[in-house]
């Protein structure tokens, strides 16, 4: 698990702030006049500048890259794209929250991972040209940019770097996925649970008074869903991690991490 740095706010955590959600959503494909067009151009290069995906490219390349997206908006609960779609589409986000999932013979669904600000997601279906491999709904008011698999090839050939940062993108996505294999076959769900915990901690907290709040919609059965467990067992692990201060649970469902190290022993044992 990666380690997370103490933060300036907290002596607990290095929270990142979703400060991207209250940026203004731009529709690009209403009639502008050029310098409209110029706006919103260098406002989608502004927020490329700030994925990893597109650091080390030049302005001027960041500027070509950006022409190129086209932006759309999704209501919570609206899907996105289904699990066997085929795959057209590179996805980054400006503001809200995406779930992948993938579905059962039955029809249930299990969550795989969350992405909120600034992140991409549908790349792999964009690369290898074969149906989706899961499903993703917005689980709030979001808006993401999106980038056709042909623009995409085409940019990686001109850019070596734009290449490399995508190979570097999908190691950590490999080095994830292992991770959530080891966690299903070492830990036990409070274990799970507070690892999940301390990994939306690090990506969506929000440094306070009294800790760190993850600023996430999230329900226990999503929490179960993606820890590999049952809504019951997700209660259960909660109502103990707050008997033991480690969390603040808040009366809309949103949690606050209290003591994180607490958390991380579980991880530990």
């Amino acid at each position: 698990m990666t380690t997370m740095k103490p933060a300036r706010e907290s002596p607990h955590f290095a929270a990142k702030p979703i400060a991207s959600q209250q940026k203004q959503a731009y529709n690009l494909s209403a009639p502008q006049a050029n310098s409209g067009a110029r706006n919103r151009a260098m406002s989608r290069t502004g927020l490329l500048k700030q994925v990893p995906l597109f650091v080390g490219l030049t302005d001027a390349e960041l500027d070509t890259l950006a022409k190129d997206f086209a932006q759309r908006q999704f209501k919570p609960g609206e899907t996105i794209f289904q699990q066997g779609d085929p795959g057209q589409v590179l996805y980054l986000i400006e503001m809200g929250q995406v779930r992948i999932f993938v579905a059962g013979e039955e029809g249930q669904e299990t969550s795989v991972i969350l992405y909120g600000p600034r992140e991409i997601f549908g790349e792999l279906a964009v690369i290898d040209g074969l149906p989706r491999s899961a499903g993703a709904v917005a689980m709030d008011n979001t808006v993401v940019y999106m980038l056709t698999r042909d623009r995409f090839r085409e940019h990686m050939r001109r850019f070596p770097q734009l290449a490399l940062n995508f190979l570097k993108a999908l190691s950590v996505r490999v080095r994830y996925s292992t991770q959530q294999v080891g966690s299903l076959a070492l830990l036990d769900v409070p274990g799970r649970l507070a690892r999940k915990l301390l990994e939306f901690a690090e990506n969506y907290g929000v440094a306070g008074p009294e800790g760190v709040r993850i600023n996430l919609s999230l329900t226990q059965s999503d929490l179960a869903s993606l820890t590999g467990t049952t809504r019951e067992s997700i209660n259960k692990a909660l109502g103990a991690f707050k008997r033991q201060n480690l969390i603040i649970i808040h009366s809309q469902g949103s949690i606050t991490i209290v003591d994180p190290d607490g958390l991380r022993e579980l991880i530990s044992l």
